[in-house]
């Protein structure tokens, strides 16, 4: 009813503003420290604070769009009829987010508590003309709506891990019905509509995966030029590294899942072709047709790409490497310098 709708509105217009509040942090801070930071540091935290907006406009562009009607939720059904469940992401998953969220969570509170000295510090000289400053409103409310930040770039990872344990289904059961005799047309017709499914699926997670891995990397490689050039600065907000490296296992799992998707597409493929060759899988079909379609299979049936780049395990195994290579240093020289 009416009531409902208003709700709905009001609640919506709070959510927005608990996504964009903390998105001018680099102007909280030149409040309360004036010329304290280069434009190079308030870009830093202008990056990694506009994740969370841009993961929840991303979301709610994805559960309204057409893909999401058309083809996700066909998937979730057909997987309901299945297995009699709904898909989830596996419970050691969430278990880490859960630990990890409640870990950021209060760090974000011991460092709003630092910064609200420094406040104490800024109204002595800055008398406001409110019985409450907007700043001092800003600074509670931050702590208080923080909740909703994480939780939209959490959803946007597991809303990802999700879709790709549907497309996993798909192929194991497109796999399974090569079993005995079939109509090669068909299977033909399942095998295009698992690719279209796919391709439909790049391309709509194409800015979810640049929001979801790419601005996490942004982050990463700044906070390496702000530690080799201003080593005393992330010392002192040193809650940022600890809500980057949150961003990253969440990147991780995005990548993860992404790579699983290529690798169950390669052993389907392979597994599918030797089902051939021993018989297990017949055709109905001539030879030459059956030969077109293992080649069709062969060629068309690949794995998930993002922006063109095939996603694989090797791919996610040597961008941890890299990581963990860039972390070891700065590590070391943390521990110097505290």
């Amino acid at each position: 009813g009416i009531f409902a709708a208003l709700f709905y509105a009001l609640y919506g217009i709070f959510v927005v503003f608990c996504q964009i509040l903390a998105v001018p942090w680099a102007l909280y801070m030149q409040w309360l420290e004036p010329g304290a930071q280069d434009w190079f540091q308030n870009s830093f935290l202008t990056v990694i604070c506009s994740q969370a907006p841009l993961a929840w406009l991303f979301l709610r562009w994805l559960l309204t769009s057409d893909h999401f009607l058309t083809k996700i939720v066909p998937m979730i059904r057909e997987e309901q009829e299945r297995s009699g469940r709904l898909p989830c992401i596996g419970r050691h998953w969430q278990c880490a987010y859960g630990g990890i969220s409640v870990i950021v969570q209060c760090l974000y509170v011991i460092w709003l508590y630092i910064i609200w000295g420094k406040y104490l510090d800024y109204s002595k000289s800055h008398k406001s003309k409110f019985p409450i400053s907007p700043l001092e409103i800003t600074l509670v409310a931050l702590p208080v709506t923080f909740p909703y930040r994480l939780l939209a770039p959490m959803l946007l990872c597991q809303i990802f891990s999700v879709m790709a344990k549907l497309h996993i289904a798909r192929m194991e059961e497109y796999q399974a019905r090569h079993r005995g005799r079939n109509s090669g047309k068909t299977l033909f017709q399942l095998l295009q509509r698992n690719i279209g499914d796919r391709e439909a699926e790049e391309q709509a997670w194409a800015c979810g995966f640049l929001i979801s891995v790419g601005l996490p990397c942004i982050s990463v490689a700044m906070l390496v030029v702000l530690f080799m050039g201003w080593p005393e600065y992330v010392i002192e907000h040193w809650f940022f590294p600890s809500y980057v490296l949150h961003l990253v296992v969440q990147s991780a799992q995005t990548f993860v899942s992404a790579a699983q998707i290529t690798s169950k597409s390669k052993k389907v493929r392979l597994e599918i072709v030797e089902m051939i060759v021993v018989h297990e899988a017949t055709f109905t079909e001539h030879g030459f047709q059956v030969e077109a379609y293992i080649t069709y299979l062969s060629n068309y049936y690949q794995g998930f790409c993002v922006l063109g780049t095939l996603v694989t395990n090797e791919l996610v195994t040597q961008l941890g490497n890299v990581l963990a290579l860039t972390a070891l240093p700065l590590v070391v020289k943390y521990l110097v310098h505290t």
